[in-house]
């Protein structure tokens, strides 16, 4: 019995260690929400003829502003709100978001630690540390250690879809207009009964329209990931009586947009995202970044960008 005391002494103060991190990996202090609901609209005066205008909206994002979809939806809604204001939102305004924009809804609910992170690495890090059951999950089913965020993104992947259609359809419902909802990285997407669905194949890049009554408008685009050169054809897009084509592109070293009326016209200017976003997963080239550095913006103004173009007849 005495032999047996210490190995019973070690294996309580094993137990409770493990429980203490568990409870600490699962409290999520709240806190101060901070964010720079600013931005600037670049736009030329409304010519007397028109058949409708494209909206792209650079946001201004940052880690924190993926705690919750509330947070991201308040960031998007200023936007649109000093959209509407100037009268830019009409039923024939096609708003577009960027690349990747949804991707980082895998942040949602994480600790404080993790938004304060200073590089992937750090990212990669507490996201595992804040959550511990998921990565344990995730051995089990024989992933490699390099694969674990990866297999985080899987694991919270359906909360993900499900923040995008809500958050996304729900800013085209609220404001009546057609709207490109950016991309999201999810395993196998696929819409079923107008939902949209994460499955368990290969990470897919998706990009969904969203018509002014919030639904999904379509079958939605998506494309191979890590992105390549010959990913497959333009994704097009409907607004108003307008049709539009959109090409990606990531050979500047990050991944941005255009968009080009199909029936002529100049394509518009690229797609990004602003502020300070890194990759919440790996799978990326290290030297490619979300927010593009040392590129010229549509103005030197803080706070998120909107570029809006009038399409008029030829």
């Amino acid at each position: 019995m005495t032999r047996k005391l210490p190995i019973l002494l070690a294996a309580l103060a094993t137990a409770s260690c493990l429980t203490a991190f568990l409870i600490w990996a699962e409290r999520r202090p709240s806190d101060h929400y901070l964010s720079d609901l600013r931005s600037v609209i670049s736009s030329e005066a409304a010519p007397p003829h028109r058949r409708g205008n494209l909206l792209l909206i650079r946001p201004q994002l940052y880690p924190l502003d993926y705690r919750s979809p509330d947070h991201l939806r308040l960031k998007l809604r200023a936007a649109l709100d000093h959209a509407q204001q100037a009268d830019l939102l009409t039923p024939d305004t096609l708003v577009a978001l960027p690349e990747h924009i949804g991707t980082w809804l895998l942040a949602r609910g994480e600790k404080v630690e993790f938004y304060q992170a200073r590089n992937r690495q750090e990212v990669r890090d507490w996201l595992l540390l804040g959550n511990p059951l998921l990565a344990i999950k995730a051995l089990l089913l024989n992933l490699d250690a390099d694969r674990l965020d990866e297999a985080l993104l899987r694991m919270k992947a359906t909360q993900m879809a499900e923040d995008y259609q809500q958050l996304f359809g729900g800013l085209a419902r609220e404001y009546r207009v057609t709207l490109l909802a950016g991309s999201i990285l999810l395993p196998e997407p696929s819409i079923r009964n107008g939902q949209l669905r994460s499955g368990s194949g290969a990470l897919r890049n998706l990009s969904l329209v969203f018509s002014p009554q919030g639904e999904i408008q379509g079958q939605g685009y998506d494309e191979p990931w890590p992105w390549r050169a010959d990913s497959g054809a333009a994704q097009l897009v409907e607004a108003g009586s307008l049709q539009y084509r959109v090409v990606r592109d990531w050979r500047a070293g990050y991944p941005q947009s255009s968009l080009q009326p199909v029936d002529g016209g100049q394509p518009s200017p690229p797609l990004f995202l602003r502020g300070k976003l890194g990759w919440p997963i790996g799978g990326a080239p290290r030297d490619v970044r979300l927010t593009p550095e040392d590129v010229e913006q549509a103005s030197s103004a803080p706070g998120s960008h909107l570029l809006n173009l009038w399409i008029t007849p030829e």
